[in-house]
């Protein structure tokens, strides 16, 4: 699952830079800022399921919530698209496959800091 992960990621900052080298300054850094965003809030949203507290599951779900949201809207906002081989894609869409490769690519080990 981890090689899933890394191509997201390494397609995220394609496409941000992308963006940024043709110009669209705030569509760039929205384009890297807001997918890590939601990949980094559902991995640390599962983590803290997993070995968490009762207060460190609330307090995952509420940053998981907060991070995803600023994610969203900042690609949202700054109408970042992705074109892979003459198809586009919403930012947003890119978003929630972030929210799904951070809960997949996230295990046990991973929430312990082994």
């Amino acid at each position: 699952m981890i090689y899933v992960l890394y191509g997201y990621f390494l397609l995220t900052l394609i496409t941000g830079g992308s963006a940024l080298l043709n110009g669209a300054i705030y569509a760039g850094v929205a384009g890297i800022v807001g997918p890590t965003l939601c990949w980094v809030g559902t991995a640390g949203l599962k983590g803290s399921l997993m070995i968490g507290t009762r207060s460190q599951k609330r307090a995952g779900f509420v940053l998981a919530l907060i991070s995803v949201t600023i994610g969203i809207g900042l690609v949202y906002y700054s109408g970042f698209w992705l074109g892979f081989f003459g198809h586009t894609f919403s930012g947003v869409l890119w978003c929630v496959a972030g929210i799904v490769v951070g809960w997949v690519s996230t295990a046990r080990r991973h929430a312990e800091g082994i």
